[in-house]
């Protein structure tokens, strides 16, 4: 894989028929990851990985720890698990913090950030799967969903430790039924000239 060829993992949803108790209270979310010190020469690099996810208001409500009925899960390997160097899936809890809410819109905002150090040279995929999935216009709102991260701590041609691009966009986005829509994801990138790229899911595994 080219090391200018980055890959933004914006939200990789896999709706899928299920049944599930916790009732249908997620919206979406994000598992970003920045370096701390991407011009060190060390072989261990601290990274600090962000959760960030929406929820329904007042199914989850505004508060510390959520989703509370998830406590003790935490992300796990999803691909590449042999090169997750200094990763375990006990490391990162996937509970986050509530910062912002709107009961006129339903909505609860969460994340929380976690510092933790990996090996140089890991490279893998991290994730968060769950069900719940919030009810979606001619779409059962029991299904699961996986948000997934691509950790890649090789070094770039140049040396430095690579600092994935960001993304600004929030979920959910809603569209008209049998309407097209154009949704803008505006991207920032600090590593000038890297090829930035979406990439989306082709696969329900």
């Amino acid at each position: 894989m080219d090391y200018f060829d980055k890959m933004i993992i914006l939200i990789l949803l896999i709706l899928m028929s299920i049944t599930t108790n916790d009732g249908s209270h997620f919206n979406g979310g994000t598992i970003t990851w920045v370096p701390l010190y991407p011009s060190s020469n060390s072989s261990s690099v601290p990274i600090t990985i962000t959760q960030s996810y929406s929820w329904v208001y007042p199914t989850v409500p505004c508060a510390t720890s959520i989703p509370s009925t998830s406590a003790g899960t935490c992300l796990a390997c999803v691909g590449n698990c042999s090169t997750a160097y200094g990763f375990t899936n006990t490391s990162i809890s996937i509970l986050t913090d509530c910062y912002s809410w709107s009961a006129a819109l339903g909505l609860v905002f969460s994340s929380r950030p976690v510092n933790i150090t990996l090996n140089e040279s890991t490279y893998f995929w991290v994730g968060n799967r769950g069900s719940a999935w919030r009810t979606l216009t001619n779409v059962n709102g029991t299904g699961s969903w996986s948000i997934v991260s691509l950790i890649d701590l090789r070094r770039r041609p140049d040396g430095l430790i690579n600092t994935p691009p960001v993304a600004q966009i929030a979920s959910p986005q809603y569209v008209v039924i049998n309407t097209t829509t154009a949704i803008k994801i505006p991207v920032s990138d600090v590593n000038t000239g890297d090829n930035i790229r979406c990439r989306w899911s082709t696969t329900n595994e």
